[in-house]
């Protein structure tokens, strides 16, 4: 850096601007402390509490990313990336500590949460390396490793475990895929009823670990509202993907 440049910092950020940056930095960094909080609790058998703390983690991600982007962090701490303090808090809290619930509960054929978590810490790590993480519309390519939504969904509708082994390999293919899932808050489109649907899913998660009252209609959220999420990525995949519209542009042309 010049001392030019240096310079040029120093005069477009005053100290509250420069603390208020560290202060979201403290944010996202907050996510780990919250993870280990979680797997805590499963490890001394506590599932719900587990759940709690994740949802807690996933809330933390979710504010943080706006709140950098709209202060500008980067610029205010250009010596620290934010986006891979990011990762790093996102692979603890959306894969190590979803493995080891799916480990500790049994939601897997028994002998075979071994393999399933070894597979899941793999692409997982695999995909937070990617570059092409996400296209310019906000779209992740491939499943974005959101374990943290998957396994704790599965425990509590008690699905089959062997359904849950081919729900768990499923969604391990699409991670290293090219197959593209919404964000839930970047992605414009249709923006207002995926924040409804995933609240819905945030919320009955957390009531069916608070409460713990098993209530049909909550039950029937924690399904229905994933398949919001499905639907996106299928209409995405074979009616607006895309590679799709431009070759429709180009028959367009030619004709």
């Amino acid at each position: 850096m010049t001392a030019q440049h240096e310079s040029v910092c120093a005069t477009e950020y005053t100290r509250r601007n420069i603390r208020a940056a560290w202060a979201v930095h403290a944010l996202t960094a907050s996510g780990v402390i919250v993870g280990y909080l979680g797997l805590i609790s499963l490890i001394e058998g506590h599932a719900r509490a587990g759940i709690i703390w994740l949802i807690v983690a996933l809330i933390l991600d979710g504010v943080d990313g706006p709140i950098a982007r709209k202060l500008d962090v980067a610029g205010r701490i250009p010596t620290l990336n934010g986006n891979s303090l990011d990762l790093i808090v996102d692979y603890f809290t959306c894969a190590i500590v979803p493995v080891a619930f799916l480990y500790k509960f049994d939601i897997v054929p028994e002998h075979t949460s071994g393999p399933v978590g070894f597979t899941i810490l793999f692409v997982s790590a695999l995909w937070m390396a990617r570059t092409d993480q996400e296209d310019e519309e906000r779209w992740f390519n491939g499943f974005p490793a959101e374990w943290n939504m998957i396994i704790p969904s599965l425990f509590l509708l008690r699905y089959n475990p062997w359904a849950n082994l081919i729900i768990c390999a499923v969604f391990s293919l699409l991670t290293l895929s090219r197959v593209q899932f919404a964000h839930p808050v970047s992605v414009r489109e249709r923006r207002g009823i995926s924040l409804a649907f995933m609240t819905a899913w945030l919320g009955s998660m957390l009531w069916l670990g608070v409460a713990q009252h098993n209530i049909p209609i909550i039950h029937a959220v924690l399904i229905v509202a994933p398949l919001w999420t499905i639907a996106q990525t299928a209409h995405r995949a074979f009616v607006k993907s895309p590679l799709r519209t431009r070759r429709r542009h180009l028959r367009g042309a030619a004709s």
